[in-house]
């Protein structure tokens, strides 16, 4: 009996120090994204981006999601709903099919095959950089660093900098702007749309 109350203690401090380290490893999402083998890039870090803005630029950052989670209508939750329904790529790669099909003549027999193709490899490579440059930096959420923040999606568990939505936006749009020249300006303001739906969110 007295052996059980001796050694009750040590397992309750076992299954915390183990639900510490899981909660530890499930509080950063995919943290070795920014190494995973490339296939055009020479790596991840080929293209990590320049440092994050500074304390007093982060300020005005959150003073303007303050101001926009203030004037979030149905018209920007729709905008947010819409690019956060999956991954990233999700919605570029439903853009890519149903224009490739309207543009089926244009693009050649093959012209489809091509560009779903280019448009996987183009997000993957973009998805990989945009992982290297968030964990070399670890710049927190904006919730993170303003609690007080009304965000519209759940913050994501993984550094802010730079956004992902963002970085694979830009690769996309890129990539079918290249293949459909006479669609590029709608590509380009999808990109602008995907990237403004994260900062409207205020992640």
């Amino acid at each position: 009996m007295s052996i059980r109350k001796r050694h009750l203690p040590l397992r309750i401090v076992i299954t915390l120090v183990l639900l510490g380290v899981v909660s530890s490893a499930l509080a950063q999402v995919e943290p070795k994204a920014g190494t995973w083998k490339t296939h055009v890039l020479t790596s991840g870090s080929a293209l990590r981006l320049p440092s994050p803005p500074d304390p007093s630029a982060t300020q005005a950052e959150l003073a303007e999601l303050r101001t926009l989670a203030a004037q979030r209508d149905a018209a920007a939750r729709d905008q947010i709903s819409y690019w956060d329904a999956g991954w990233p790529g999700y919605r570029w790669t439903e853009l890519g099919m149903s224009w490739g099909l309207k543009r089926f003549s244009a693009l050649g027999p093959f012209g489809n095959y091509r560009l779903v193709t280019l448009l996987g490899v183009a997000m993957y490579e973009a998805t990989v950089a945009a992982w290297d440059s968030k964990y070399a930096y670890n710049r927190p959420r904006p919730h993170q660093t303003d609690p007080t923040l009304a965000t519209a999606v759940a913050t994501p568990a993984s550094p802010s900098y730079p956004s992902e939505h963002a970085v694979v936006a830009g690769a996309a749009a890129t990539v079918l702007a290249y293949l459909m020249p006479q669609d590029a300006q709608f590509f380009m303001e999808q990109a602008e749309a995907a990237a403004r739906s994260r900062v409207l969110a205020g992640v």
